[in-house]
């Protein structure tokens, strides 16, 4: 894996957001086999490999980088529509994909990683909640980059297990897809 691959495996929320406002695309093709050409083109408009620092960046866009990451999302556009690639099928196929390596396979690892992901996001909000409720003083002197250290690793969990279950038990693209098709079987009727 890529550090450019790495670097959009952590996309912080601020940043989803962005991308997802201004570069659908290039979100979608973060979490695919495409994620190295959206890496490398918010490398080029950033500056930064380091995920907080791709947040920081976002925080405080100019203009002209509002302007180069649209123009980022209309040339990956374009590259996608060159190769004959749909962008719906940048992340549901690499999720099919996965889905029918995992029944051929039958590897446990998987389900071993997605426990330990949920239980982790588990453990972490509980332990957070515990610190709240039973130990405010304590909290209270928890220094800013400790906050920021938590919640990033709150996040990471929250969006790491979302992640699992979308795999085990479908997206909401793939519900879509399964209620368009349950609408054609209906009308056909």
């Amino acid at each position: 894996m890529s550090v450019l691959t790495t670097l959009l495996s952590g996309l912080g929320s601020l940043t989803k957001q962005v991308l997802g406002t201004y570069a659908p695309t290039l979100l979608k093709a973060a979490g695919g086999p495409f994620g190295a050409l959206a890496g490398t083109a918010l490398q080029a408009i950033f500056g930064t490999t380091d995920p907080s620092g791709l947040e920081t960046a976002m925080a405080s866009m100019t203009p002209d980088q509002v302007v180069a990451l649209k123009k980022a999302e209309f040339d990956l556009q374009a590259k996608l529509k060159e190769l004959g690639i749909n962008e719906e099928d940048l992340y549901l196929k690499d999720v099919q994909d996965a889905r029918a390596m995992q029944v051929a396979t039958k590897d446990p690892t998987v389900a071993r990683l997605a426990w330990t992901v949920v239980g982790g996001f588990i453990a972490v909000s509980a332990a957070q909640l515990v610190g709240l409720v039973l130990y405010p003083d304590a909290v209270q002197k928890i220094p800013p980059q400790g906050w920021l250290l938590i919640g990033n690793i709150s996040g990471y969990l929250a969006n790491e297990a979302k992640q699992a279950a979308a795999f085990y038990f479908g997206s909401s693209a793939g519900s879509q897809a399964k209620d368009a098709t349950l609408a054609d079987l209906a009308k056909s009727t």
